[in-house]
């Protein structure tokens, strides 16, 4: 079972994923603000962060730099979930290494199954596993 931490500052639309999420598995960790989202991911080593990018304190700019500046916990997979639709915006953070950005509102079922695929390819949902047992 893999690990989603949520950094979301919409606590409607946190709570809404953290429970389709959950309803499909997974184990799942909130957060409303930058700076404990980051804290948060630091304690625990969730396999797939979904992390918007308008947050009070940090920014999900901001988070998104220091997780990769980390070397523990560079490589886990990042999704970008953001009312941002700016086309710029989204190819720098590609570029930069997102593993995927949707853009609100879309479907929790969508951000699930893009969720999966960035799981399947990049072996988090197994290293996950494997850390667990």
């Amino acid at each position: 079972m893999s690990q989603v931490m949520i950094i979301e500052d919409e606590s409607d639309i946190a709570g809404l994923l953290a429970h389709c999420f959950a309803c499909e598995g997974f184990q799942v960790i909130t957060a409303g603000d930058g700076r404990t989202g980051l804290d948060l991911v630091h304690l625990h080593h969730p396999g797939l962060v979904i992390l918007d990018l308008l947050l009070p304190g940090l920014s999900g700019w901001e988070v998104f730099r220091s997780l990769k500046a980390s070397p523990r916990i560079e490589k886990t997979p990042v999704i970008i979930l953001s009312a941002n639709s700016d086309v710029t915006d989204r190819i720098k953070l590609l570029e930069a290494g997102v593993d995927d950005y949707l853009v609100k509102p879309c479907s929790v079922k969508e951000v699930i199954a893009r969720s999966r695929a960035v799981l399947r390819r990049t072996g988090a949902s197994t290293a996950a596993r494997e850390g667990a047992a």
